[in-house]
């Protein structure tokens, strides 16, 4: 090879890297500053949190009276956070996927999408068990009831669709669009939840016009950080933030939110993104990144 081929083949490779920059790609150990911050976020609402169900039980009465949350309402508050709490801990499948992808040469979209297909079905079968033996059901509602729903003490969890709904979104979704689509369920969901039940007056069917609010919010904010270098991100922010709102306000009672609102929030972005002939970065091959 002469050595101005070597020049030119040095700078295609050095162009489309910084191509791949400039539209939002995440790769090999290249993290865009946004992930940080929106890595920090997550650590401080995880510790708040942590702080939050670790804290007396007085004291934590105390600091939602002070916010303004009515004495009535408190206790439905404490169950919801103690719960939310420890399903907030799902955050760690959207963050180790991220981490995997851009840190590891081992973790694909393809290689999540087998562990969480085997993770899922393991958790399947124990859900099936928990069910059909009443021994087990009633032990692990003994010990674990406060996690779950009444509805969920005779039926398949929230987290079985969680898994199932993580599963489906990082098997046909792009890297970013998984990321958020998991991201609107746990933050989202969360602060509609804890909005809703400590402030929420105005009425929409059983849910509220203020967690409402508060979740578009929380999914718009999160999505802009995802989608801050993608060409018209703000509009795949806003109308994947507005789909798992309306998902979560409007979800059928028959259909599993921790499943709906993933799936369909990561369709409807992706069906923007081909209105607008945005391209959604993905992962490259592996052998692109060796």
């Amino acid at each position: 090879m002469s050595e101005q081929q070597h020049v030119n083949m040095n700078g295609q490779i050095q162009q489309q890297e910084n191509s791949k920059m400039s539209m939002g790609y995440f790769y090999a150990g290249k993290l865009s500053r946004s992930w940080y911050v929106l890595g920090f976020v997550l650590l401080v609402l995880f510790v708040s949190l942590f702080i939050a169900n670790s804290a007396a039980r007085n004291k934590l009465k105390a600091v939602l009276r002070s916010c303004g949350v009515g004495v009535k309402r408190i206790p439905r508050v404490m169950k919801e956070l103690k719960r939310k709490g420890f399903h907030f801990g799902g955050v760690v499948v959207p963050l180790i996927y991220l981490v995997g992808l851009n840190f590891t040469t081992f973790i694909t979209q393809y290689v999540a999408t087998g562990i969480l297909a085997v993770i899922t079905t393991t958790y399947f079968l124990w859900e099936c068990l928990r069910l059909y033996n009443p021994t087990v059901n009633q032990l692990y509602s003994k010990h674990l009831g406060f996690l779950m729903r009444d509805k969920e003490r005779n039926a398949f969890t929230g987290s079985l669709f969680f898994l199932l709904g993580a599963t489906i979104s990082v098997f046909f979704y792009s890297a970013q669009v998984a990321i958020a689509s998991l991201l609107f369920l746990i933050l989202g969901d969360f602060m509609a939840a804890l909005v809703g039940i400590s402030i929420g007056k105005i009425k929409i069917g059983k849910k509220s016009l203020e967690g409402s609010v508060a979740c578009f919010l929380t999914c718009f904010f999160v999505s802009l950080i995802l989608f801050w270098r993608v060409p018209l991100g703000e509009q795949l922010a806003f109308w994947g933030a507005l789909s798992a709102t309306l998902t979560e306000l409007f979800n059928p009672e028959f259909v599993d939110d921790n499943l709906s609102i993933p799936v369909v929030s990561g369709l409807v972005m992706h069906i923007i993104a081909a209105r607008l002939s945005v391209n959604i970065p993905r992962m490259p091959d592996i052998d692109q990144v060796l």
